[in-house]
């Protein structure tokens, strides 16, 4: 009985940390994360900036190029779409940690192309990302979470929704 009680406590306790409102805020930008580099990158990081962070596990991430593209059309002619902070998130979870080494080899080696590697997945726990699917979020510049899209191949009214969370935060931060 007592080894029942052990794996059921330790089975809730995995479960408590593991929920995606355990220790961060579902509507803010908070995370710590390292990139291909194994540089670390903080939410605070980006404090006063507007964020697009666009992020996907292994099956998602094709999509996640046309989003940006679809958003840069609609958006890049605008004068302070160079303000922007763009962020690439990958969701790692599951990967071996045997592994790690070898998967950061696949991604960008440009070190302006930086990737938040997320290991544990908790990124995508937090804001309840859509597996298998582009994830796109949009953050005020306090670190608010503003406006958020998934989907695989982009649509017109939710690229459309993106520009419109992004030019009202460009209009009201003047």
């Amino acid at each position: 009985m007592k080894r029942k009680s052990a794996l059921l406590f330790l089975v809730v306790a995995s479960l408590i940390a593991s929920s995606p409102t355990h220790g961060q805020d579902r509507d803010r930008l908070e995370f710590e994360l390292d990139d291909q580099f194994q540089k670390t990158h903080r939410g605070s990081d980006f404090r006063g900036s507007i964020v697009l962070l666009v992020g996907s596990d292994k099956k998602g991430v094709q999509f996640n190029q046309s989003w940006v593209e679809a958003i840069g059309e609609r958006l890049g002619d605008h004068p302070r779409y160079s303000e922007i902070s763009h962020l690439a998130h990958a969701d790692l979870r599951g990967v071996p940690f045997f592994l790690k080494k070898m998967i950061r080899g696949k991604f960008p080696q440009n070190p302006d192309h930086w990737v938040l590697m997320d290991w544990k997945g908790s990124l995508s726990a937090t804001y309840d990302f859509v597996p298998e699917a582009s994830n796109v979020l949009v953050f005020a510049p306090d670190g608010a979470l503003v406006h958020r899209a998934s989907g695989q191949e982009p649509d017109d009214k939710a690229v459309a929704e993106v520009v419109a969370a992004l030019r009202m935060l460009f209009d009201g931060s003047d």
